[in-house]
């Protein structure tokens, strides 16, 4: 679903053209292997965002969460997203991350997605 919409072949095309940096119409395993490297990148991302909001806001996300939706709406766009976390201290890939937890992609984090993060808090 990612992919769905008027540009959905295009999209397609684009990431295929990423794999296949040499231009020659396949994707070898090694070339395929770079979307695990860049998913581990995102979940190390992840990882130092929660570890952030612990160190900012306490154990508890719900306290992060509650402090991030200022206005209580129950959902944050990307500009509240980016500023707030910005007037938390967060200097790391804010859009990026934004962009994971908006599993929905409709430009929004709601609280259900935000609470994905509860899964990458240490134990």
């Amino acid at each position: 679903q990612k992919f769905t919409g008027p540009d959905e072949q295009a999209r397609i095309a684009a990431v295929f053209r990423y794999l296949d940096p040499g231009g020659e119409g396949t994707v070898s395993q090694k070339e395929w292997s770079v979307l695990d490297q860049l998913w581990q990148e995102f979940d190390l991302t992840v990882r130092e965002f929660v570890q952030f909001l612990q160190f900012a806001f306490g154990e508890n996300l719900q306290d992060a969460w509650d402090a991030l939706d200022e206005d209580g709406s129950g959902e944050l766009s990307e500009q509240e997203f980016n500023e707030a976390v910005q007037l938390a201290g967060y200097f790391g890939p804010a859009r990026v991350v934004f962009a994971l937890l908006d599993g929905s992609d409709d430009g929004t984090i709601s609280l259900d997605e935000f609470n994905v993060l509860e899964k990458y808090k240490k134990m």
